[in-house]
């Protein structure tokens, strides 16, 4: 996993290595440039550069990229919008030596310099952005978002914020982002995220960087690793015992989504409860236990009763995908008072949040996977707060209610009141009914294999993107399913 910082712990990473000896200022904006002006080559050859400067150390690293794009004979020049004799530090000394090499500066950004450039570098502002642009800055943002050229961003596009990633004012929209140390908040949370374009992180120190923290980006090693293996002597006994109680005659959908996912992920008995209404839509999966919990289209008291007797032979249970208005609420504090690890999604969810004792039942071995407008039900915030702040959300409510969180989202959010792993896998495509119900099913079945809840849900989130990724190299997004995913997920798994 990589580690993901905000812009306050970014700073103290930096001054804690200046003060101890351990790196030098000056030599890190170096490297930076260095890295920068190596991703130049690699995308854009020797294409005539012009790199947009502030007055700051984002603004030193474009003054030391300028001398080394200067050094290797590629045309460029730079636009400094900051007051040359204010310069101080670093930036000043970088300043001097581009000027000492022929570097060109212009005072202002206009389009018919723009024109003359085949790619444009913004070193206007990094992590240390703490208000909206405005004047000057917020006018070169607008030209040169509107130049139709590439745009490559040193260390964050100038206005987002590094640790929320919200815009502040306006933001630079760039095709590639060159990091420094460690991924940025703001980068992978959205809308930052969506201005950062491709981003690339290169270090500043031949050590590795300190692996301290509490947020981290999942990879595919980290999933991979997460899976649990298989014996070759296994057997459907050992691979687990996957309880889905699920669907109504609304919904049926959701209920063979879930439960499917559950059976590719690997579970060796997967047992679906629904309303008598539903069974016969389970002809179209023969390989899942169908149980009939009523005779009727809908869960009812009686219809938990029921299902609650599975759980004594179960390993892992999910209750919500699918269960509409039905009352499922006896059968969640069965399932919670049962110790047993449990999913709870969709309108299980919806419920819980009218009967908030329930949350006080909660335990390490439960995943709650609300998207934010779930969330805001459960919780009592704004959805517009949950948006604003999802790391802090997810990780303030997994330790309120001692349970894991997996906040959903474009970057998912997941919890267990410590520690943070963000998931940015997947695409547009999983933006469509059906896919929270994959991602139920995929965590139940890895529950019901073994995993802890924590890792279960990291796993399944990054499952499900991986999987809708893999689909879409045969569907477009706006063609993609979630059937499809289901159907990948197999592909994906045998790719590890």
């Amino acid at each position: 996993m990589k580690r993901v910082v905000s812009a306050q712990e970014m700073r103290l990473y930096e001054r804690e290595r200046f003060a101890d000896g351990r790196a030098d200022s000056l030599e890190w904006m170096e490297r930076a440039a260095q890295g920068v002006d190596a991703l130049l080559r690699e995308r854009y050859g020797d294409q005539a550069a012009l790199v947009v400067c502030g007055g700051g150390n984002n603004g030193g690293d474009g003054f030391a990229l300028l001398r080394m794009l200067k050094n290797r004979g590629v045309r460029c020049a730079g636009v400094l919008l900051a007051d040359a004799d204010r310069l101080v530090g670093d930036a000043k000394t970088n300043y001097l030596r581009a000027l000492d090499c022929g570097v060109r500066f212009e005072a202002a950004l206009s389009d018919a310099l723009l024109s003359q450039y085949g790619v444009l570098v913004d070193a206007m502002f990094g992590t240390g952005l703490s208000r909206p642009l405005a004047g000057e800055y917020a006018e070169a943002v607008d030209r040169m978002n509107q130049s139709g050229k590439p745009i490559v961003a040193i260390d964050l596009p100038s206005g987002v914020d590094a640790t929320s990633g919200a815009i502040l004012g306006c933001a630079v929209c760039a095709a590639e982002t060159v990091t420094f140390a460690f991924y940025k908040r703001g980068q992978l949370l959205f809308p930052g995220r969506g201005c950062c374009g491709e981003v690339t992180v290169h270090p500043l120190s031949h050590e590795p960087p300190d692996g301290a923290g509490d947020v981290f980006l999942l990879e595919r090693t980290d999933a991979a690793r997460l899976l649990p293996r298989r014996a070759q002597d296994s057997h459907k006994g050992k691979n687990g015992r996957a309880l889905l109680c699920v669907g109504s005659a609304r919904y049926t959908g959701a209920a063979l989504l879930s439960t499917a996912a559950a059976l590719r992920v690997g579970v060796g008995l997967t047992t679906a409860a629904v309303p008598g209404a539903v069974k016969p839509a389970f002809s179209a999966l023969p390989e899942a236990m169908a149980f009939a919990a009523n005779g009727g289209a809908d869960w009812d008291a009686a219809a938990c009763e029921q299902a609650a007797r599975l759980l004594e032979k179960s390993g892992a249970v999910c209750i919500g995908c699918g269960v509409g208005d039905g009352d499922v609420l006896p059968l969640v504090r069965a399932a919670l008072r049962s110790g047993l690890p449990v999913v709870l999604d969709a309108d299980a969810l919806n419920q819980m949040a009218k009967s908030r004792q329930l949350l006080d039942m909660l335990h390490p071995n439960v995943v709650l996977t609300p998207h934010p407008v779930e969330m805001a039900r459960l919780c009592g915030e704004s959805a517009e707060a949950i948006l604003a702040d999802p790391i802090g959300v997810a990780r303030r409510y997994a330790q309120q209610w001692n349970c894991v969180v997996l906040l959903k989202g474009a970057t998912s959010c997941v919890s267990s009141g410590g520690e943070v792993r963000l998931n940015i896998s997947g695409n547009p495509g999983l933006a469509k009914g059906g896919s929270g119900d994959v991602l139920s099913g995929l965590i139940t079945g890895l529950l019901a294999q073994g995993l802890p809840a924590f890792d279960a849900a990291c796993c399944g989130a990054y499952l499900l993107g991986a999987a809708a990724d893999e689909a879409l190299e045969l569907l477009r997004e706006r063609m993609l399913l979630a059937r499809d995913v289901i159907e990948a997920v197999e592909r994906t798994i045998e790719g590890w």
